[in-house]
């Protein structure tokens, strides 16, 4: 089957993930003043506990049927009846999981907060038509940027129209959870091209059960250290105002990981056709690329953000957020841990088949999370529950690492890292001395991230740095070869 290269679909679903981080950028500041700490809090404790039954309709489908379509995407005849039998069984676990949540959360039985509760259900019934698996594993990630561009347009204009104050608290989570069902609707048409004609034999949905759970469990895992903090700051603390307040610090750290993840969900399907191949060399090549676009984006990023945050807090988020500014600094260690644990978790453990491996680090995680959280989140309210997050993704980081040594070694990151590391370090001193005599204001928030954008390109071809280098002069040269190519054209042109 034909794929369209890899600089295409990182354009795609870089497209589409930018947006993804471009329009919470947008309308976080509008949602943070007009539903306040504690309604914002709401929706979140509300939503996390969503995604446990979120979790489990995705069964683990997810990764294992990205890897398993990538793997055999060249043979049409498997392609068809492993799709259908992978979406019969994920329909049937949704519509349980539907059941379930409606009892104990959208009835009598629990009658505060019923309405929030039963719009939420929305964003499980979308895990039933989510073909995302499919169409990443076949490569085309055009369908779902176009759906997605579509849907967050449209989802950003209502944000604004409808909601006006907390008293609109149930239309924002109507729109949210809309949000999620809807460019997996418009995304079902082009299935289409992939299965015309009849399948032949008969279908077993149930042969995918046991590879699921193996893909399942790191998601639980993964699900109790990123969500069951929320849940845990409400069910200790009582309060929708540290859930608040957690809730937007974590959103602010983590929005630029959504790109660096996006290169990695891309290559991982990729390395798992290679795997499947046999093609070692080309995997060890593409995750050196990967490794230092990576690190060369999420060190300014860490670095910049350090700088930038006791401005950043009150501007973007207003009045009331000003415990958000602690928050940040304890979450902001989650940028570079977080980007090397996705690293060896997407480009090795995950498409070379050693899944259970990584199963065994992330419920250490987990497990490890859970118990920090009980402590920490007593004691210190959301500010614990940022310690535990980092304490637990340093630590599947630190099992990752040592175990994968042989493919990729962490000594091999941080050779490759220096020079972004050092260009950040100085590009930090720059703009903190700015954020240190400049006064508070959007403006001047905007210069201090404009000095950064500058200094620190500028550093790193100071620094010599090969890969930089490399695809600036390959960038350059290819916009030089199109305008001399107009160029040319427009010249024959005159002359026929």
């Amino acid at each position: 089957m034909k794929t369209a290269s890899i600089k295409v679909n990182f354009f795609y679903s870089a497209l589409h993930k930018v947006l993804a981080v471009v329009i919470p950028i947008v309308i976080t500041p509008y949602l943070a003043r007009v539903l306040e700490a504690d309604g914002n809090g709401s929706l979140s404790f509300v939503a996390s506990i969503s995604s446990y039954f979120i979790l489990f309709s995705n069964l683990g489908i997810e990764t294992y049927g990205q890897r398993l379509i990538a793997i055999h995407r060249d043979d049409s005849a498997y392609l068809k009846k492993c799709t259908l039998e992978i979406s019969i069984l994920r329909l049937t676990v949704t519509l349980l999981a539907l059941f379930v949540y409606g009892v104990c959360f959208v009835s009598p039985l629990n009658p505060s907060d019923n309405l929030l509760y039963a719009v939420y259900a929305l964003p499980i019934l979308a895990v039933a038509l989510d073909f995302t698996w499919f169409f990443q594993g076949v490569e085309n990630y055009r369908v779902l940027a176009i759906s997605n561009i579509i849907t967050r347009f449209t989802y950003v204009a209502l944000v604004f129209l409808l909601v006006k104050g907390k008293g609109d608290l149930t239309t924002a989570a109507l729109l949210a959870a809309g949000n999620t069902i809807v460019p997996f609707a418009l995304s079902m048409p082009f299935l289409y091209k992939y299965f015309g004609g009849k399948i032949e034999g008969g279908i077993n949905p149930i042969r995918h059960l046991k590879d699921c759970f193996v893909y399942l469990i790191p998601t639980i895992a993964i699900q109790i250290y990123t969500v069951l903090d929320k849940t845990m700051i409400g069910v200790i603390t009582h309060s929708d105002f540290e859930n608040g307040y957690y809730e937007e610090a974590e959103k602010l750290i983590k929005m630029p990981l959504t790109v660096i993840m996006t290169l990695n969900t891309i290559i991982r399907a990729r390395i798992a056709y290679y795997y499947g191949n046999g093609e070692e060399d080309k995997i060890k090549s593409l995750v050196e690329k990967s490794a230092n676009l990576s690190m060369m984006l999420i060190m300014p990023i860490t670095f910049g953000f350090a700088a930038v945050i006791p401005t950043l807090v009150p501007v973007y988020l207003g009045a009331g957020y000003e415990k958000c500014v602690l928050l940040m600094y304890a979450l902001l260690p989650l940028l570079p841990i977080i980007t090397i644990s996705n690293l060896y978790g997407s480009h090795y453990y995950t498409p070379c088949g050693k899944q259970k491996t990584s199963n065994i680090f992330l419920i250490a995680g987990a497990l490890f999370n859970a118990a920090l959280n009980t402590v920490l989140i007593y004691f210190w309210q959301s500010l614990g529950a940022a310690i535990a997050s980092v304490c637990a993704e340093l630590l599947v980081t630190t099992l990752y690492a040592v175990f994968a040594a042989k493919f990729f070694s962490l000594w091999s990151i941080v050779k490759l890292s220096w020079k972004y590391f050092l260009a950040s370090a100085i590009m930090f001193g720059a703009v903190f001395t700015m954020e240190y005599f400049l006064p508070v204001g959007i403006w001047y928030l905007v210069a201090e991230i404009a000095a950064g954008v500058v200094i620190y390109p500028v550093l790193l071809a100071a620094f010599r740095s090969e890969f930089f280098l490399f695809y600036t002069r390959m960038f350059f040269r290819k916009i030089f070869r199109r305008r001399n190519k107009e160029k040319k054209e427009e010249g024959d042109a005159k002359d026929a």
